[in-house]
């Protein structure tokens, strides 16, 4: 055992369900993942059994919502790498919720970096942003890379440059080892 452990926060969604089958074959890790009490589990069932044979899976419920719920998960997985993956993610459903939305997404990562500021600094944090921050970009500026400018088209893309934002602002303000990436479209089981 190596001792290290990984926080997924959206552990039930495509990419943590993935991402937690991947650290369970290629690491030692114990694995904590952060689910909402009402999310669907479909994706993760076939970790359940994991959970309970090899003690290495570990559920946690909290709502990026409620700063609480992510405080009491990280204190309790003591995370060496956090993967925040959970958010609103569904660029439609953004404009029908725009409020919900933001709050989710900028203020759901603030609450998830404050609690590892305060629990756990030294933790490796990837925090997962979208290309969506681009919006159109002119056929003259393609391809797309990191200087290319905010044009967000959708209360989720600027959600997602705030999430962008925030990741930045604690890695240069506080001196956190944040990573934000910004995934482009991605399908899979």
């Amino acid at each position: 055992m190596s001792g290290k452990r990984a926080l997924i926060t959206g552990i039930s969604g495509m990419v943590g369900s993935h991402l937690a089958d991947y650290l369970l074959e290629n690491t030692d890790w114990d694995i904590y993942g952060l689910c909402r009490w009402r999310s669907p589990l479909d994706n993760i069932q076939a970790l359940v059994p994991l959970a309970n044979a090899e003690r290495r899976v570990f559920f946690l419920y909290g709502d990026l919502r409620d700063y609480m719920s992510i405080d009491r998960a990280v204190a309790k997985a003591a995370p060496d790498y956090v993967f925040h993956l959970a958010a609103q993610s569904f660029p439609a459903a953004s404009f029908d919720s725009p409020l919900d939305t933001l709050e989710t997404n900028v203020q759901g990562t603030y609450r998830v970096l404050e609690a590892i500021r305060q629990r756990k600094p030294s933790a490796i944090v990837h925090v997962c942003s979208s290309s969506e921050v681009f919006g159109r970009v002119a056929k003259d500026s393609l391809p797309i890379n990191e200087e290319c400018s905010f044009h967000p088209a959708s209360p989720y893309a600027i959600s997602k440059v705030g999430t962008d934002l925030v990741g930045r602002h604690f890695a240069e303000a506080y001196g956190m080892m944040v990573m934000v990436t910004r995934m482009f479209t991605h399908t899979g089981p």
